[in-house]
């Protein structure tokens, strides 16, 4: 016990040391966004002025709120109390996150009830999260995991939340993939096809050649060649690694669209005639819009994915070869676009959810507000 504490208070020490220090308190406001990361894809709810940041990684340490709690409760359960002082002096209608797969933020209603929480799913969830907060409950077995609302991808994983988080649990689907809505979908002959690079570029002794997402693309581009379609590749990257994915990619006659902004990527996305993949999240809130497309992932959707699929369906397939995805991309380019909404809604509708401008999360804001 001794040692365990000791440890706990180097551990603070150091946070002290690296963190930026805040002295002034935090002022009141309606809203309090959990986690500062969370911010970026939060901004447009509401004006600066509304809301205040809780940085739960301690980049930030608010000094004022952090004495306070010292001299009124001692340094037991510090970080525990030093955020529910924090919460006290802001006194929000309403906390949120975007940084949902931190079980911690569903422990909050518990230990500070006078605010409504709001959690908005970003990405697909392993069984780790869940794993956590089944092994939590076991040891603990009169705790429940709430949010008052809690905002995800697609019904699936609504099903899924049901069984481990408490509260109201919509579909919202992808909030950057929502705030860009699409006008009007493609119409015409495809006569380009755009590929969304997954590809780890970065990481040092990787062997591109062995990666799904790199055959992928060498299949794409030998499909290109022979049916004159134009190849574009929407990369994780900016302009200055252009370089670097034409050695990696083994260059060839395709378009590189470098990924400057949010705002870029989904105009690209939006503009697409179609789309090629292996499992990023981008594909399939692409699909969401009516975008045709094929993707080719390990596993569909995702590993340790809430719902299980069969390894081929009328645009994906877990088997990977030339002819396998020749006969993809001919079936799905040669599909009626009437069928085609159709079918994606009755699949990838359930794994991620369109909802033009966020207005069903706008609309519970407001309603609580």
């Amino acid at each position: 016990m001794i040692i365990n504490a000791i440890k706990k208070n180097l551990s603070l020490l150091k946070l002290l040391i690296l963190s930026k220090w805040v002295f002034k308190f935090p002022r009141r406001k309606k809203f309090l966004i959990y986690d500062g990361t969370s911010i970026e894809n939060l901004f447009f709810l509401f004006k600066k002025k509304e809301y205040e940041i809780f940085h739960t990684r301690y980049e930030q340490i608010n000094i004022s709120v952090l004495i306070y709690t010292i001299f009124k409760s001692g340094i037991f359960k510090i970080r525990e109390k030093y955020k529910i002082n924090y919460f006290k002096f802001v006194k929000p209608k309403i906390i949120l996150t975007w940084i949902d797969e931190n079980s911690g933020f569903f422990k909050l209603k518990s230990i500070y009830p006078h605010a409504r929480f709001i959690s908005i799913q970003r990405a697909f969830k392993d069984n780790n999260f869940y794993d956590y907060i089944k092994n939590y409950t076991k040891k603990n077995k009169n705790f429940k995991f709430k949010a008052d609302y809690s905002f995800v991808l697609g019904e699936n994983d609504l099903l899924k939340y049901s069984n481990f988080i408490s509260g109201k649990i919509i579909s919202l689907g992808n909030i950057k993939n929502n705030n860009y809505p699409i006008k009007k979908n493609y119409k015409g002959p495809i006569n380009e096809i755009t590929f969304i690079s997954s590809l780890p570029v970065l990481r040092k002794n990787l062997k591109f050649q062995n990666h799904r997402n790199y055959k992928i693309f060498l299949f794409l581009k030998k499909y290109c060649e022979d049916k004159n379609i134009k190849l574009k590749l929407l990369s994780k990257h900016g302009s200055n690694f252009e370089k670097l994915y034409r050695k990696i990619y083994n260059g060839g006659k395709w378009q590189y669209l470098s990924r400057e902004n949010v705002s870029r990527t989904y105009k690209i996305l939006n503009n697409s005639k179609f789309i090629i993949f292996d499992n990023t999240t981008l594909g399939y809130e692409a699909l969401t819009k009516n975008i045709k497309g094929v993707c080719f992932p390990e596993k569909f959707p995702y590993k340790s994915y809430s719902k299980t699929y069969n390894h081929s369906g009328f645009f994906w397939s877990q088997k990977l070869n030339q002819k396998i995805l020749y006969k993809k991309i001919d079936h799905v380019i040669n599909m009626k676009n009437k069928i085609w909404k159709k079918k994606i809604k009755d699949t990838v509708g359930k794994i991620v959810f369109y909802n033009p401008n966020n207005k069903v999360l706008k609309n519970t804001i407001k309603k609580i507000i």
